[in-house]
């Protein structure tokens, strides 16, 4: 055996693969470099995209803070005061901007706020009609259950006695007992049941109400209310 066969035959396997990647290395090394390259450029500008989302987010939350404030301030001013048809305006534009710029957070929050805006106005329709867009959009969150039950109070201020009893049920199907508004929306579901004639249904629904939140102030209503049935 020669000596050049002999050596070679004596290399280990890993050093069999050392030389045959050194060989790949070696004559594709400018496409390697061209991929690195590619790769490199994209990491970068996956990192620029989300570092600019994060700061518009960022805006958006301070955005939707200060709205917040000047809703707030909205709420001080007599509907007579000549400020307020201007204040409001501004506002009412400043949420509908903000609400159009994607389904995160602070654009759910200003929709909320333009339903109870046009809640206090009296047009139930549109408010109903924003809380529903809210709760399809944020039902991870406390803003589904919230607004799905502002869409129930609005359907029954549009006289729509069925289908506020409809949607104070999904709060209870869909968010649980957990639900902030869960108390709220099963007191509302036995008034409505008992309105119907199904007493029955309604004395189910109290004695629930009773039974799952017993610390309640709608529990309590709900003991005196089976008292009476």
């Amino acid at each position: 055996m020669s000596k050049n066969k002999k050596e070679a035959a004596d290399l280990t396997l890993a050093e069999r693969i050392e030389q045959s990647l050194n060989g790949f290395i070696g004559r594709y090394k400018k496409l390697l470099i061209i991929i690195l390259a590619v790769v490199v450029i994209g990491l970068v500008a996956l990192g620029i995209i989300s570092a600019v989302n994060q700061k518009n987010l960022q805006e958006q939350f301070n955005t939707i803070d200060e709205l917040q404030a000047n809703y707030a301030a909205l709420l001080m001013i007599d509907t007579e005061d000549a400020s307020y048809q201007s204040t409001y305006d501004a506002l009412v534009a400043s949420l509908t901007d903000l609400s159009a710029k994607g389904k995160k957070y602070p654009n759910l929050k200003a929709q909320y706020m333009l339903g109870m805006l046009s809640f206090e106005q009296g047009a139930y329709q549109d408010a109903m009609q924003a809380f529903l867009s809210v709760y399809s959009n944020a039902k991870g969150n406390y803003l589904g259950s919230l607004s799905l039950t502002n869409a129930a109070v609005a359907a029954e201020e549009l006289k729509n006695t069925s289908l506020a009893l409809e949607y104070y049920t999904k709060v209870i199907d869909e968010f649980g007992f957990s639900a902030a508004e869960a108390p709220k929306a099963l007191f509302a579901q036995a008034r409505l049941q008992e309105q119907s004639g199904n007493t029955e249904l309604a004395r189910a629904t109290l004695r629930q109400l009773a039974d799952q939140f017993p610390a309640s102030e709608f529990a309590k209503l709900a003991t005196n209310r089976l008292a009476l049935l």
